[in-house]
């Protein structure tokens, strides 16, 4: 097996939303956030393996965890090169001499690359994202403009749906309002393994005034690769993902498989060595992919990203 250079790790699963497009309701256990000590522990079982880039993410809002400070410095105590991201719904607040606003900030020192989640404006946004206020994000907004933000890169991360695509301008003057660094679009996908992405009236079926308007305005914000096969899925040869529990799970894509392991109770190296983690990788390698990966949203969307004219990159987009 290659060494895992990319790790996609939750480390809470609580979280203040519930979006149209995520199903965390269906895959998550009972609310828990990741205690130190634990966190330590997977942190010692990886400790060996070049990774480069981690997002410390998943099915939870990543600052509701009390000690996120803390995830932080003591991710980059361990893995002090590794280019780190976070992503957050900005649904809480960040006002002046509140505990919140502390660990917000402390957690910037740590932190290289932070995705702010807009996704529509105004009722397109609360539509998406319900319950979240327009006005409470505006406010997060205000209070970000005096946050210390160390070295920390902020950008806004907004999935593109078939109700929100005339409201990209909208949000773009954002990057220049609140000194923001970039705007990256990512076409709607689908977590949830029994579903694809078109199974989603909000997510499929653009129209061609819609695919135009993305191809001659903003296909060079969005993410993905317009060529992909699932020979190319790099999640299975050198990426690591674990759910809050330490479920030891293939791609953040699949999001309801059954785990083939746990970070705190098996060898990682025996789990990624097993049959049934072998069996998924190799239908990967030789482009004959299990019913694990029949559903994914890299090999969907790719025709779409062909078809609006964006160039193949990285497909780590999420």
């Amino acid at each position: 097996m290659k060494p895992i250079t990319y790790a996609f790790l939750e480390t809470t699963n609580y979280c203040n939303l519930s979006c149209s497009f995520c199903n965390r309701e269906e895959v998550i256990g009972p609310l828990k956030h990741m205690a130190l000590p634990n966190w330590r522990i997977l942190l010692d079982k990886i400790k060996h393996h070049p990774v480069k880039e981690a997002k410390l993410m998943g099915m939870g809002e990543p600052f509701l965890h009390p000690q996120f400070d803390r995830v932080t410095e003591m991710f980059k105590e361990t893995f002090p090169e590794c280019f780190l991201i976070v992503a957050t719904n900005c649904q809480y607040s960040i006002n002046h001499n509140s505990k919140m606003r502390d660990k917000f900030e402390k957690s910037l020192r740590y932190i290289d690359l932070l995705y702010l989640s807009i996704d529509g404006f105004e009722d397109n946004y609360e539509q998406d994202r319900a319950p979240a206020k327009w006005n409470r994000l505006l406010k997060f907004l205000d209070d970000l403009q005096d946050i210390n933000r160390d070295k920390c890169r902020i950008v806004i991360n907004y999935v593109v749906n078939k109700y929100n695509i005339f409201d990209i301008p909208k949000i773009e003057k954002f990057l220049d309002e609140y000194s923001l660094v970039e705007l990256r679009l990512n076409m709607a996908q689908s977590w949830d393994p029994s579903s694809t992405i078109a199974d989603n009236e909000r997510q499929w079926g653009y129209s061609d005034k819609q695919l135009d308007y993305l191809r001659e305005n903003y296909n060079h914000l969005i993410k993905g690769r317009s060529e992909w096969e699932y020979e190319d899925c790099f999640w299975v040869n050198e990426a690591l993902y674990t759910t809050v529990e330490g479920n030891i799970k293939m791609c953040c894509l699949n999001t309801g498989a059954t785990p083939f392991g746990n970070i705190f109770i098996h060898d990682l190296d025996d789990v990624r060595n097993s049959k049934e983690f072998q069996d998924v990788k190799i239908g990967c390698n030789l482009n004959r992919p299990q019913d694990h990966c029949k559903n994914c949203s890299y090999k969907e969307l790719s025709p779409l990203l062909k078809e609006l004219g964006v160039k193949s990159q990285s497909e780590r987009v999420i």
